[in-house]
């Protein structure tokens, strides 16, 4: 990732840093005031500080369920880099009445200013989300998105650090510079955003507040795939919103560490998410890596599972100690680690799913959409703090499991709504891992409903072709592979087809051909090995006649994929075995997959197929098939 992106180019570094020193802002302003009471043992209300923390956390949050519906409008109505500098501006306010809180010692006050810091967030976020589309190209959309979520973790990082920093007495005056020049400086960026013009400047804007809400929370139900990533988006944000608002306490409460500790938590929380941020926006490759989110949000689980662990093996001093004393003990490291990696695959689970959502929503009611998606992440963030706040009393260990289960449960759930998804990014992990995939003329891929037929030389191909698509294949599979043990049941996740010959079983091959043109239909890659089976001896076999039967009552595109270099592997039948061979454990084998120009429906014939499939295969040639497969002209 170039940094000329953020430094030098004109379209996109204005918002950038307009959003950057925004959210620096954001958690300067919060964490001063949450350490503030967690270190002062500020009481307000009847409550202690251990629930003002959360309690902090769900009155920030509140505003962006009360306001999104209306910022999601305005946000579509006006020009958006406009209503942009207005909202910083009212930041630069908010920040001055801040400071008097601060100087006052007013916590009354500051929980007023927090939930104004809240109202303008709520305002900002559908602009900033919103407008990255109409800045830049379609094919830089996750690289842009990965800068702005890295970049807020790091605003977050340095705010948190900041905060953290302040002296417990003498605080007002560092604090008023900092959240006066942060929110100066976003008012100078936010000059330079370019405008972008309206798409529905007829949109009438609601200021009732109640009535847009529900009904910009039902333009986020309206498509299937928009509404459960806006509900996976929520749960991280309800997960972050939990873990944020314990990490204080668990610092002082259960490892007895001072406000050092404190900061080096939530410096770690945010590190890792915009490492995630980087890591999601590394495997993505220009488009977003939807199949990462169930993998991620199990593994975050499990970490926030160990921090329930992790106290047991922990002395807690007597005092409140530093960053020195604090590791002097194993576990500390261990608590440390617990935490990055949870952050790490936080930011791999909620980033790629962000992302998703502007690249499948209508640029017309992007917008709103994402003012749709902040009422419900609002909606899971206040219930964190509720959830937290009942939960504190068993203790802060405990409220780590209760939350890794509760992500556990849910990654499983999100894992079905992306199951072909899932299937397709571990299929790409393994292939990288194992083979040296050369890739040739994927330009050549179309997009809507293809036939991808392919060479069948290993038990590997369909892991080698589904690493190389943007999108799941759907493959056709024999029935009697489909119906091993548990194969119905992993099978039908990455939605494979069964399909058995008419003198096997006739009723099987109806139902594959009434599945195939479903899936067609709706729009997906049908992947086919059209000989039918496995080459025993290197050769391409005889194409068999499926593809011109789909294609009678489909017509969509034929393309052609040459798979090379597999013939010779522990999966392949050279030798006369599969498996049971001795594979080179310190080489990857070169694979060259090659996609050739798509066939017109009306044009395809299978002996045109088999001599442009084995154009682009050696293994071939090197067995002495030429110009067609043995036995044919």
């Amino acid at each position: 990732m170039s940094l000329n992106y953020i430094t030098n180019d004109r379209r996109f570094w204005p918002l950038f840093w307009t959003q950057f020193f925004g959210a620096l802002n954001d958690n300067f302003f919060k964490n001063a005031m949450v350490i503030l009471i967690a270190y002062q043992g500020v009481s307000l209300w009847g409550l202690d500080a251990a629930m003002l923390v959360p309690a902090a956390g769900g009155i920030f949050i509140l505003p962006f369920f009360l306001f999104s519906a209306t910022a999601g409008q305005i946000a579509d109505k006006y020009e958006k880099a406009t209503v942009i500098k207005v909202t910083k501006i009212t930041e630069f306010l908010i920040m001055c009445v801040a400071s008097l809180g601060f100087y006052l010692e007013n916590f009354q006050m500051l929980f007023f200013v927090l939930f104004c810091m809240g109202t303008q967030s709520a305002f900002f976020g559908p602009l900033k989300y919103g407008i990255i589309p109409a800045l830049i190209k379609d094919k830089e959309l996750v690289l842009a998105n990965a800068f702005v979520s890295t970049g807020t973790f790091i605003a977050i990082l340095v705010g948190t650090i900041m905060g953290g920093s302040i002296p417990l007495e003498n605080f007002v005056v560092p604090i008023a510079i900092g959240l006066s020049f942060f929110s100066g400086v976003g008012i100078l960026t936010s000059q330079f955003i370019n405008k972008v013009g309206v798409i529905y400047p007829e949109i009438k804007v609601d200021y009732t507040f109640f009535r847009p809400t529900w009904e910009i929370l039902k333009i986020t139900t309206k498509d299937k795939k928009i509404f459960k990533t806006v509900l996976g988006i929520s749960w991280f944000w309800f997960m972050g919103a939990a873990i944020l608002s314990i990490l204080p306490t668990l610092s002082k409460d259960v490892l007895g560490g001072d406000k050092t500790v404190a900061t080096l938590f939530l410096a770690l929380f945010t590190v890792g998410m915009g490492v995630g941020s980087f890591i999601v926006a590394k495997i993505s490759d220009k488009k977003v890596e939807i199949g990462v989110v169930p993998t991620a949000g199990v593994l975050m689980g499990i970490f926030l599972i160990d921090l329930y662990f992790m106290p047991r093996g922990y002395i807690k001093p007597t005092e409140l100690v530093g960053l020195s004393e604090f590791f002097t003990q194993p576990a500390a490291f261990r608590a440390v680690f617990d935490l990055f990696m949870i952050s790490v695959f936080g930011g791999m689970y909620t980033v790629p799913q962000m992302t998703y959502v502007q690249e499948i929503s209508d640029p017309g009611v992007l917008a709103r959409t994402i003012a749709g998606n902040n009422i419900w992440n609002a909606l899971f963030m206040v219930s964190a703090s509720v959830v937290v706040m009942l939960l504190v009393p068993q203790g802060i260990p405990f409220v780590c499991l209760v939350l890794g289960i509760l992500h556990i449960i849910v990654s499983y759930i999100v894992y079905w709504f992306y199951s072909e998804y899932a299937a397709r990014f571990w299929m790409k992990i393994l292939s990288k891992v194992f083979y040296k995939v050369e890739v040739v003329g994927q330009e050549h891929v179309p997009a809507g409903p293809f036939i991808l037929a392919s060479n069948h030389i290993s038990f590997v191909d369909w892991v080698i072709l589904m690493g190389t698509l943007k999108e799941p294949i759907r493959f056709v599979i024999d029935y009697n592979y489909y119906y091993l043990p548990t194969g119905p049941f992993w099978f039908s996740q990455a939605k494979l087809v069964p399909i058995a010959t008419k003198k096997e079983d006739p009723e099987v091959l109806k139902k594959a051909f009434d599945k195939i043109g479903d899936h067609l239909r709706e729009g997906a890659t049908l992947g086919i090995f059209p000989e039918g089976w496995i080459t025993r001896d290197g050769k391409m076999r005889k194409f068999q006649p499926g593809i011109l039967k789909i294609l009678k009552e489909n017509k969509v595109p034929v393309v052609l994929v040459s798979l090379d270099g597999l013939w010779g592997s522990i999966f392949s039948y050279h030798g006369g075995k599969v498996v049971f061979k001795m594979p080179n454990l310190f080489k990857r084998r070169s694979v060259k997959v090659t996609f050739h120009p798509p066939i017109k429906p009306e044009d395809y014939t299978s002996k045109m197929a088999e001599k442009i499939m084995i154009s682009g295969v050696s293994d071939y040639r090197n067995n002495g098939q030429l110009d067609a497969p043995s036995g044919q002209e």
